[in-house]
């Protein structure tokens, strides 16, 4: 049995409709089940086989975990050791997500996953502190980093300048941080290609969709492709500025695009492009789940 932890977050919702797409024998639990309460977590798994836990369950919110940083490690670190010690207990796998946060943006080529960390913010520190804490547990453990995610279930960047794009003439965005846009329906399927390929490996790996962009040539795709599927209206100009002119508490990397390489290769796994994964977000899938989740 696999338990999904976080199902009612962003990549969770995804993750749960993958796994009742493919049939699978799982547990699903978000805040009612607190990754915080070690006796909750305990009184869930009892009497389930357990083979893997999925932890989707983070704080996210990078610019309010720099005025709420004992919150945000909390959870992402604090919770993930929990679930760590109980996976350890069950004898089960830990499949982990962390972020291309953790590092610092001076690499001017893709981070490895043996690439030195150096967090920006509080959000980053969090999650890199829930890394040490899994890795230092002794579990068997699958610690997945991704960067720029966006979902039907929202919100999202993606969720946001739809929304602007329709309601105003003209957006600024940042035009001097490069990354890899990554949808989480691809996501999911790398999370879960690492049980279906028999659980044996562990460790770090990095995930995002391939090639990287800018904030800015992001939201202008958004836009074009946005207008492709009718879901922006109306004309808008978008405008290029730097991150000095944009009011964020948090710093963010300038540069964090991901190597995918070792999960490409250990799990002979084929990763879409970005821009394929963004028109087939917008032309297919969008509309489908827009009846069901607020989007914006």
């Amino acid at each position: 049995m696999i338990w999904l932890v976080g199902n009612k977050g962003m990549l969770g919702r995804e993750m749960e409709a993958l796994l009742r797409r493919r049939r699978l024998d799982y547990t699903a639990t978000d805040r009612e089940v607190s990754i915080l309460d070690p006796a909750a977590l305990s009184r869930h798994a009892a009497g389930k086989r357990i083979d893997w836990i999925i932890n989707c369950a983070g704080y996210t919110v990078v610019d309010g975990a720099e005025d709420e940083e004992d919150l945000a490690t909390a959870v992402n670190a604090d919770g993930a050791g929990r679930l760590a010690e109980l996976a350890g207990e069950l004898d089960a796998g830990l499949i982990h997500v962390s972020t291309d946060y953790v590092f610092d943006g001076t690499k001017a080529e893709p981070y490895r996953e043996d690439d030195a960390t150096n967090p920006l913010g509080a959000y980053g520190r969090s999650k890199l502190k829930g890394e040490e804490i899994i890795r230092a547990s002794g579990c068997r453990h699958v610690i997945v980093r991704t960067s720029w995610l966006y979902g039907t279930a929202g919100p999202s960047f993606v969720h946001t300048m739809l929304r602007l794009m329709n309601e105003r003439d003209a957006v600024d965005v940042v035009d001097d941080q490069i990354g890899s846009p990554t949808y989480t329906r691809d996501l999911t399927e790398a999370l879960l290609a690492f049980i279906e390929k028999g659980g044996a490996m562990s460790g770090v790996y990095h995930y995002s969709d391939e090639g990287r962009i800018s904030w800015y040539d992001f939201a202008r795709e958004i836009f074009r492709a946005g207008r492709e599927a009718g879901l922006v209206s109306r004309p808008c100009r978008i405008y290029p500025i730097a991150t000095a002119a944009y009011p964020a508490r948090a710093r963010r990397p300038a540069f964090s695009p991901l190597s995918t390489e070792k999960i490409r290769k250990t799990l002979d796994l084929a990763i879409p492009l970005w821009d394929h994964s963004l028109r087939r977000f917008l032309s297919e899938d969008f509309r489908r789940w827009n009846e069901t989740y607020t989007t914006c």
